[in-house]
């Protein structure tokens, strides 16, 4: 990025405002835009799936963003493995199906050939002197915490370290090495990435734009209410390792290590999950014994984040596939061992936050209509946006480093 352009985003970091939402050019500019995949989508660990999606040796599914695809794969020896989906050749992408199972991996265009683990095995026609060892798929960092897939495409990604012994009790109660995916759904939507981002942060909206939820959980009430709920919850459960609260996030991560969040909250009228009159819809997950009435928060880095209820979880990420447009993925975990038609149905265990994130698309698309007008100016964030807040300093800090 040229010293002109440098200079052009550190002076939009000046001028912004604390305690206001972003001003326009944050959500317009391409240079911008660029900035953000170089400094957080390239350097933090994303949330990619879970183990359950590749069981078997050649099984692989895409992971993609912007103008980037990472195939992540089941080699023959059992591990986890993630390229770059580009071949070494001329740079065609490799894997054109989203998921599928391969003994090898074989360019469409020339037939190169590459294990699972990314060596590059055959090469027809190639002169003397070639060196297939150097020609390998470009590696991938990928982490396993308990059975989900994280990947960073930086040569130095953040340690996990924190993370993993501070959460490893919770991983353990929930069975995530012991999950399976049951629905995946994908929602393209018109808009910048941090919009969508902003939106997912901050309950100021779910009482007048979320009936559904506002129905099921306490978060949807003013601040004073639910925080008075949120105590007596707490403290109806003290000392469960459910309710740890742990915020490493955005700018309070330790120096060198990936943020994450994790809280316990409660839901309404004897609510015991996330459906249609709170009623539980699959086998309790790990070694949950009982519902209490709550939900956890798991966040993990800037763009990953988790609602766990006692019966299943949701995995929930943006990405970006340009400045004006991003995609919003819902994934839906149950107990491996539910059996979908027996133990659970799909339209009961979707339901409720499909309906939320179809209102939240139409609400984003509107929200850049606005951000798009010349009229356009930041607004005074409520009390009720402080997460949102905490999202947006610690954005103004990464892209100013």
């Amino acid at each position: 990025m040229t010293r002109l352009k440098l200079d052009k985003i550190t002076q939009y970091i000046a001028a912004q405002r604390p305690g206001y939402s972003l001003a326009q050019a944050f959500y317009k500019d391409v240079d911008v835009y660029q900035a953000e995949i170089e400094h957080i989508f390239l350097k933090h660990w994303l949330y990619a799936g879970h183990a359950s999606q590749i069981p078997l040796a050649g099984d692989y599914f895409t992971f993609d963003f912007d103008t980037e695809s990472v195939i992540i794969a089941r080699t023959a020896s059992g591990d986890v493995k993630a390229h770059m989906n580009v071949c070494r050749h001329r740079g065609s992408k490799i894997c054109l199906e989203p998921s599928g199972s391969q003994k090898s991996l074989t360019c469409p265009y020339h037939a190169w050939n590459y294990n699972l683990d990314g060596q590059l095995i055959s090469a027809r026609n190639m002169p003397d002197d070639f060196d297939r060892s150097q020609n390998g798929l470009h590696k991938v960092n990928v982490a396993l915490l308990h059975g989900l897939i994280f990947v960073c495409l930086s040569k130095e990604p953040p340690s996990l370290s924190a993370l993993q012994n501070e959460l490893d009790e919770v991983f353990e109660l929930f069975g995530f090495n012991n999950m399976k995916l049951a629905e995946k759904k994908s929602y393209r939507i018109p808009a910048n990435w941090k919009l969508a981002v902003e939106n997912y942060q901050e309950c100021y909206h779910c009482a007048p734009s979320h009936p559904e939820f506002a129905q099921i959980h306490a978060m949807a009430k003013p601040p004073k209410v639910f925080q008075m709920a949120k105590s007596d919850f707490a403290q109806a459960n003290q000392g469960q390792p459910k309710f740890k609260q742990l915020n490493r996030y955005f700018d309070l991560a330790e120096v060198g290590q990936e943020g994450y969040q994790y809280d316990r909250n409660p839901l309404l009228r004897n609510a015991l999950s996330g459906s249609a009159g709170g009623k539980p819809v699959a086998p309790l997950l790990g070694s949950i014994q009982e519902y209490d009435g709550g939900a956890s928060e798991l966040m993990i880095g800037p763009l990953s984040y988790f609602l766990i209820y006692d019966d299943h979880m949701l995995g929930y990420r943006f990405l970006p596939n340009s400045v004006d447009e991003c995609i919003c993925d819902v994934s839906w975990y149950v107990n491996e061992s539910a059996v979908q038609g027996k133990d659970y149905q799909l339209e009961q265990l979707t339901w409720l936050w499909d309906v939320t994130t179809q209102a939240d698309k139409k609400i984003i698309m509107n929200n850049q209509k606005g951000v798009d007008s010349r009229y356009y100016q930041p607004g005074r964030l409520s009390e009720m946006e402080h997460f949102q807040q905490s999202f947006l300093t610690w954005y103004l800090k990464t892209l100013a480093e």
